[in-house]
């Protein structure tokens, strides 16, 4: 599939060929600058020949595991400074996120998701460490692999307005109320209340705290300066090469795609008694909110459900068959499935451990801008709100994490071996082996 144009991509750089540019690819460099650097510096230490081979597909593949080791170090790093967990829950917790399936899965393929990821979490525990200036420069590593890293950035400056919001709040009658009450506690009503009594009291100080924040996000704010002209530059598109493939559409219905996605893959630590209770709770309590979003989840399936050519034409992907099988053949489906949709939200919203307004909203904004603007839908997508949302969940219970990392080396297992040993062969195509994948 992809892997093809990537390779051939990187083997022109690995060749000295930097001119040449496949109009296939749709993503930027890095990925292959990286293969290159590495076959350099394994050609220095007279061990590429040994090993690999120059310019070889094995090589390509192994920069994505080097990547992929290094990543559970980087999510440990991470959970320890934000959720200040102990470091063997750290450590575990780190592992499980490593082990998910579809980052599992694309190590051993040369595609620019695991790579992506890899230099996204750098810039992002950077970040949290303080780091800001490389961490900025992490972010502009991480966007020569994937354009929709510059959400990262964005997330990066939401956090720094919350923490900045936070050492302040005491001074601040708004900003302890929006920064370090959990939602739970608060209802609408006493938001706007206090944002009514308090705002024309306390404008000049939350100016004055924004001055501040904008000179702790300077190296931020300029990638972001530098994003937007190559945006325009670009002709208005995130995408290189066939543009028309890769069209922004406000595609809400992959909000409940994700939605499922994720409570499937961390439903170990969702589908808990207390959370079940939780949940019975809150819809008998807050019966018209409950109403409300399955109004607008049906809205949105009705109205913002897009089908991508890709998605109905290569049956090697999974999404294919679900999608034909089901949601395409039956379109009572898609609406049957609203209650679980609905009930993914709530349970997700209840997993997460800092429930404070402007947390929730950085979250959900983050997540909502690296899902609906994608036409296709593709597991891999999710790959980057997933990790993003993984990290902000409620996981201190060792018997959850083990489940997960145990649900993962079965899925891991199984995919491994339908990708090996379940191939087929297409009728236009009767030499070439087809396999199924994400």
């Amino acid at each position: 599939m992809d892997e093809y144009f990537h390779f051939h991509q990187a083997a022109n750089y690995c060749s000295g060929n930097y001119k040449h540019w496949d109009p296939s690819i749709t993503t930027p460099p890095g990925l292959y600058i990286m293969t290159h650097l590495f076959e350099m510096i394994l050609n220095s230490l007279q061990i590429l020949d040994k090993t690999f081979g120059q310019c070889s597909l094995g090589l390509a593949r192994f920069t994505n595991v080097i990547f992929m080791l290094a990543l559970p170090f980087i999510f440990m790093k991470y959970l320890e400074k934000i959720k200040k967990e102990d470091k063997q829950t750290s450590m575990l917790s780190a592992i499980c996120i490593s082990c998910h399936p579809l980052i599992y899965f694309f190590t051993f393929l040369y595609y620019t998701d695991v790579g992506s990821l890899f230099f996204a979490m750098v810039s992002l525990t950077t970040h949290v460490y303080h780091y800001h200036l490389w961490s900025a420069m992490f972010s502009i590593i991480a966007l020569t692999f994937r354009q929709t890293n510059i959400i990262i950035v964005a997330y990066e400056i939401g956090l720094t307005i919350i923490e900045e919001f936070r050492l302040k709040n005491k001074q601040s009658h708004i900003l302890h109320v929006y920064t370090s009450r959990s939602s739970d506690t608060i209802n609408i009503k006493e938001y706007i209340t206090v944002l009514w009594k308090y705002s024309r009291l306390e404008i000049k100080f939350i100016l004055n705290l924004i001055q501040s924040i904008i000179w702790k996000c300077r190296y931020h704010l300029c990638v972001i300066i530098l994003f937007l002209i190559f945006f325009i530059k670009n002709n208005y598109s995130m995408t290189l090469g066939h543009q028309e493939h890769h069209q922004i559409v406000l595609h809400l219905a992959q909000m409940h795609y994700y939605a499922v996605y994720t409570s499937f893959f961390v439903s170990a630590h969702l589908l808990t008694k207390t959370n079940l209770l939780r949940l019975l709770r809150f819809i008998r309590s807050h019966s018209i909110i409950c109403i409300l979003l399955l109004l607008l989840i049906n809205a949105s399936i009705k109205y913002f459900t897009y089908e991508h050519l890709f998605l109905i034409s290569d049956n090697r992907h999974y999404t294919f068959y679900i999608w034909s099988r089901l949601f395409k053949r039956y379109t009572l489906f898609r609406y049957l499935l609203t209650p679980i949709y609905s009930i993914c939200i709530i349970l997700l919203y209840f997993q997460i451990y800092d429930r404070s307004l402007l947390n929730i909203l950085l979250l959900l904004i983050s997540i909502i801008l690296l899902t609906i603007f994608q036409k296709l839908l593709e597991f891999r997508y999710f790959i980057l709100p997933f990790i993003i949302l993984r990290l902000s969940i409620n996981d201190k219970k060792t018997w959850g994490l083990v489940f997960e990392f145990i649900q993962a080396i079965i899925i891991n297992i199984i995919t491994l071996y339908v990708f090996c040993h379940r191939t087929f062969f297409w009728s236009t195509h009767p030499n070439i082996i087809q396999r199924f994948m994400y």
